[in-house]
């Protein structure tokens, strides 16, 4: 467990709530959340971006230029060879949904 200081004007607002570390440990989690949502939001949004760049998921679209040589030569010449930096973020994007999400659930079922 870490120790954190907290303001006096909080401690002493909360304490009026029951157990204060309770209350803290209840507001943490709420901030934990808010922020985790926020996240997984921007790199579903970045994905969506993605997705509608390439007109197919994450999925297809690694399996694809790692099998056909002539879908890759199709998307050189319309994304001026930019689509290997797009993989490497869409791949970040799609990593990091997961483990957003897996923090995410960690939180919301202790």
């Amino acid at each position: 467990m870490t120790t954190v200081a907290i303001n006096e004007k909080y401690a002493e607002a909360l304490s009026f709530f029951g157990n204060l570390d309770q209350a803290i440990d209840l507001a943490l989690q709420r901030f934990a959340i808010e922020q985790i949502t926020t996240k997984i939001a921007e790199l579903r949004q970045r994905d969506a971006k993605y997705q509608a760049k390439y007109d197919q998921n994450y999925s297809e679209f690694a399996q694809r230029v790692a099998r056909d040589e002539a879908f890759v030569n199709q998307i050189e010449i319309k994304t001026e060879k930019m689509w290997e930096a797009d993989l490497a973020d869409w791949e970040f994007c799609n990593e990091g949904i997961k483990d957003w999400t897996k923090k995410l659930e960690s939180i919301l079922l202790m």
